[in-house]
């Protein structure tokens, strides 16, 4: 059998694009080689004082079921849990009744007369003005700490040369796999930032940062028409290189209740709308968008050449063509399942590349639905 010059180059150009594009991927690049401590004894006791924020906005039900793990933390420097509710929230109000001879437990209000700013935003700022410690790990009332060492396991990276601490952030078993995949691999980008340069945002809500540094730069000045993006101005206001310290161990994750359909189409809504008050974007916009090109460019080249090599009876192109494929499908699920195993989403193998492939279409839709809404919805200023 004769291989001509031909069919040798493009034997090669499939090869070179399967390997090329299967680490064009946050799965390869993000290292999670960084070991930290998974046992109580071995996490130092030492520590800062830590205050918990949480604020509540129509979810009296979630913070009643969350509650009890905030508040049964093992923690010896010492830790208080701030619960910012709007005024006239009777379940909330209910719900901090049963809990309030808790020592840990603090609570404050909004005002009913608040108005032409982010609630949310609001409430995170009152409650980093009633926080008694320098530390504060934000989060939210649908967010369940893993373990009774959350804390601890948070707190041993509040070193004197970090402003920020960012721990993992998954969805919980009953959400949708596509949904656990999606926080994952966007956490993957951001978390790989985070590590390199200067972080840009989180997509978590396990967050800690300090409120001296919040105070003086006058917290979310400048973003306060937005209704949303309140861990996300947090990352991007208040990073700066080397800052920022990551809390990988399996003790400091959260896991949120699984989101509704209005909500997980909000929270990609309203991003695209925060995004674009976000100081560097652009790095991790063009990595994403990279490896989408490149992802879509191996398979449009595997399908173009199985279709000529079997119109041309090439069957040497055909046979490199499934060891692309194979190269492709090996590298890409062992990448993905690597970060699936250490974060335990447990998600399929055979998922993978499906997830992968409908990213690009799924962010159009969003594009889309971003484009036709009423940009009013996500500010506070609506004249």
């Amino acid at each position: 059998m004769i291989i001509d010059d031909q069919t040798i180059v493009l034997c090669i150009v499939l090869l070179v694009l399967a390997v090329a594009s299967s680490l064009a991927n946050p799965f390869f690049r993000f290292k999670t080689q960084v070991q930290e401590p998974v046992s109580d004894d071995s996490i130092p006791a030492k520590g800062p004082a830590v205050t918990v924020l949480i604020t509540v906005h129509e979810n009296a039900h979630e913070l009643d079921k969350h509650l009890p793990i905030l508040l049964s933390q093992v923690y010896e420097p010492g830790y208080e849990v701030v619960v910012v509710a709007e005024k006239g929230d009777a379940e909330a109000e209910n719900v901090l009744k049963r809990y309030g001879h808790h020592p840990h437990l603090y609570t404050t209000f909004i005002p009913d007369s608040s108005k032409y700013m982010s609630r949310k935003k609001l409430a995170i700022t009152l409650g980093v003005k009633a926080a008694k410690n320098e530390w504060i790990l934000l989060t939210e009332p649908f967010s369940a700490p893993q373990s009774e060492e959350w804390l601890q396991s948070m707190a041993t990276h509040c070193a004197e040369d970090k402003n920020l601490v960012i721990g993992y952030s998954g969805y919980s078993p009953d959400s949708k796999a596509f949904q656990r995949f999606e926080r994952l691999q966007t956490a993957c980008y951001l978390m790989n930032k985070d590590r390199k340069s200067v972080s840009y945002r989180t997509n978590g809500t396990n967050l800690m940062f300090r409120k001296s540094e919040f105070m003086e730069h006058q917290g979310y000045q400048g973003n306060l028409h937005l209704l949303r993006g309140e861990f996300d101005f947090l990352v991007n206001k208040y990073a700066h290189q080397g800052g920022t310290a990551l809390a990988l161990s399996p003790l400091s994750w959260v896991r949120d209740d699984a989101p509704s359909g209005k909500s997980w189409k909000n929270k990609h809504l309203f991003y695209l709308e925060t995004r674009k008050y976000l100081k560097r974007s652009f790095p991790v916009r063009f990595a994403f968008n990279i490896d989408q090109w490149m992802l879509h460019l191996n398979f449009i080249a595997l399908i173009a050449a199985f279709a000529f090599s079997i119109l041309t009876q090439s069957w040497i192109l055909c046979g490199c063509a499934a060891v692309a494929t194979a190269i492709t499908l090996t590298l890409r699920i062992m990448f993905a399942k690597r970060m699936i195993n250490h974060f335990s989403e447990e998600i399929p193998g055979w998922k993978i590349l499906p997830y992968e492939l409908s990213m690009a279409s799924r962010n159009l839709v969003h594009f889309i639905q971003y484009k036709l809404a009423d940009k009013n919805d996500f500010t506070s200023h609506k004249l």
